[in-house]
């Protein structure tokens, strides 16, 4: 599992490394024209932009998580449930350090067919973990 909240972390900040150094602020660049775009965008707050400027809040409760997720995964032995652990961590500190060092989060993906806010690989990766895991209890719910 810690092997996995590495490589999420290391993917993810190079990624808004990327970003912040290849693209200007609000640069847009299609990938698939109308529907998918690299964007570059700061966000201060959760999505949708809730929680805007309130980054001490956000960084208490992502560290919560994290260290229940810590706690919790010494108990666990389900490959699924660690690797879904291991993603959900590796997401939570990728945006906590993004917060501590920049006071805001790099996003960069901007799906635009629908009304959707423009989001990061932590995102991606937290996301995964909470399905992962969804998908990891149920299973275990139908063994028992």
């Amino acid at each position: 599992m810690y092997w996995i909240i590495l490589i999420v972390v290391a993917v993810d900040q190079l990624a808004k490394y990327s970003v912040r150094n290849t693209m200007d602020y609000g640069q847009s660049i299609p990938l698939i024209d109308k529907v998918f775009y690299l964007t570059s965008h700061r966000n201060s707050g959760a999505a949708w932009g809730i929680f805007s400027g309130q980054t001490g809040f956000l960084i208490a409760i992502a560290f919560i998580a994290i260290i229940g997720f810590l706690v919790y995964s010494r108990k666990v032995t389900d490959k699924l449930t660690r690797i879904a652990f291991g993603l959900f961590i590796g997401g939570a500190l990728g945006n906590v350090i993004d917060r501590l060092i920049f006071r805001e989060v790099t996003d960069m993906f901007d799906f635009r067919l629908i009304n959707y806010p423009i989001f990061n690989t932590a995102d991606i990766f937290l996301v995964s973990g909470a399905i992962l895991l969804i998908i990891s209890t149920y299973r275990e719910a139908k063994l028992e």
